[in-house]
């Protein structure tokens, strides 16, 4: 069978149109796209539910665990239940939340950094932006809705184990803006997690970074910082210390003087809630532009 021929076309005839070329698609689109690919992604995962899961479970505990702050006569007080439902930052340095889900901020950075498999993710999206923004943006979208859902949790399964008890409730309204700082502080996580994965390129790395960093090395650095500049509260400025004073309870008083220093050493901060909110948000902002020109100048494994 003869290959039929393309015939010129006939004198004085109009040429036709070239075909159109295929245009690429919004930012908005792209993002909205990448956004559901990573989404899919996690949600693949059996870690993720494993994960989930237990934080639920978790989360139930230590709402049950205001049995343990609760007087015979006198209710749990709003800072005691706010720490109970934010996972114990004071405590830890850093809700216990936080490091429980730090996988869902590594992962997708630093799992296709390491394994190659980031150039398939750049020729499909054309944009290494766009590819990081939806890698943080649903990681810090899910682990907000697990901090409020642990939240929630926590409070629900509190109130029935003091109505069980025969206890009074506590305040339950006033711990509301200190949980409210606590899912935008969890929120931040992941993003500062994606960021770290993105400069370090090493997923043992970066979650030795953000474990040491918080729990040990912002403390020593705080001090150094003092002694070098002589100003005292300096460290008080350091993102986790910052990040754990926007945690701080509902100010409800401390029993005594020696009560509220103990509170304040284990914050290592002064700042107010809200400052202390406004000065890790902006910390974040800063790491994930750094974050976002380290991932656009990687190359892959």
């Amino acid at each position: 069978m003869s290959t039929p021929t393309r015939q010129p076309p006939a004198p004085g005839a109009t040429p036709a149109p070239p075909a159109p070329l295929p245009q690429s698609p919004s930012a908005s689109t792209a993002l909205r796209r990448a956004a559901a690919y990573e989404w899919r992604h996690l949600r693949g995962l059996r870690s993720t539910w494993v994960l989930l899961a237990l934080a639920v479970v978790l989360a139930v505990g230590n709402g049950v665990a205001l049995l343990l702050v609760a007087g015979a006569d006198a209710a749990p007080t709003p800072s005691a239940v706010a720490d109970a439902l934010q996972w114990s930052p004071a405590a830890t340095q850093v809700p216990m939340l936080a490091l429980l889900l730090i996988a869902i901020g590594t992962g997708p950075v630093s799992t296709d950094l390491a394994r190659g498999a980031a150039r398939t993710t750049w020729l499909t999206l054309a944009s290494r932006t766009t590819a990081f923004g939806a890698k943080i943006g649903v990681g810090a979208a899910l682990t907000a809705a697990v901090a409020a859902a642990s939240a929630l949790s926590a409070g629900a399964a509190g109130a029935l184990s003091l109505a069980l008890a025969g206890l009074p409730q506590p305040a339950w309204g006033q711990t509301l803006p200190a949980l409210l700082r606590f899912v935008l502080v969890m929120a931040c996580w992941p993003v500062v997690a994606g960021s770290v994965a993105a400069l370090v390129r090493n997923r043992a790395g970066t979650v030795l970074v953000l474990v040491v960093w918080p729990l040990i090395a912002e403390r020593l650095t705080g001090l150094l910082l003092g002694r070098l500049t002589g100003a005292d509260g300096l460290g008080g400025w350091l993102p986790f210390a910052a990040a754990r004073a926007a945690m701080a309870g509902s100010p409800d008083g401390a029993a005594t003087a020696e009560d509220a220093a103990f509170a304040r050493t284990m914050l290592g901060s002064d700042l107010t809630p809200w400052a202390g909110l406004t000065v890790y948000c902006l910390f974040t902002l800063a790491l994930a532009v750094a974050g976002a020109w380290a991932y656009r100048r990687r190359d892959t494994a």
